[in-house]
């Protein structure tokens, strides 16, 4: 059921997202005819270029691959009223669904006291 509306908040937020112009042109996720062969092609392409051109080139590779893991629920939502314009209902949906949330860690029958989230993605 959560793919579902995972997909169907997609299919409402992302036209919008992307019409504010505030979405980097170099991200890959969520943009159709665009996926991480795309993003890499890209680097590639940018690295034979450069070395055509007799330039310095350096690649850092970092896996950020975890990064909504440290995102602040806070800053999130009012960085998506802020640039992107989301507000009203759909904001709160999206508040909802972030906040309030805990979690625990369990081992077999020990179960440690619940914890507030407040960042990644419940």
């Amino acid at each position: 059921m959560s793919k579902i509306l995972e997909k169907l908040a997609m299919h409402h937020l992302q036209p919008h997202v992307m019409s504010t112009g505030r979405f980097s042109e170099c991200q890959s996720s969520y943009c159709l005819g665009h996926s991480t062969e795309t993003a890499l092609l890209k680097v590639v392409n940018n690295i034979v270029t450069s070395a055509c051109d007799r330039q310095t080139t350096v690649l850092l590779s970092l896996d950020i691959s975890a990064a909504f893991d440290s995102t602040d629920h806070d800053i999130l939502l009012e960085r998506l009223g802020t640039d992107f314009g989301i507000s009203g209902s759909a904001l709160g949906w999206l508040r909802s669904f972030l906040m309030g949330q805990t979690q625990y860690v369990a081992v077999d029958t020990e179960r440690s006291p619940p914890a507030n989230c407040t960042s990644g993605l419940p």
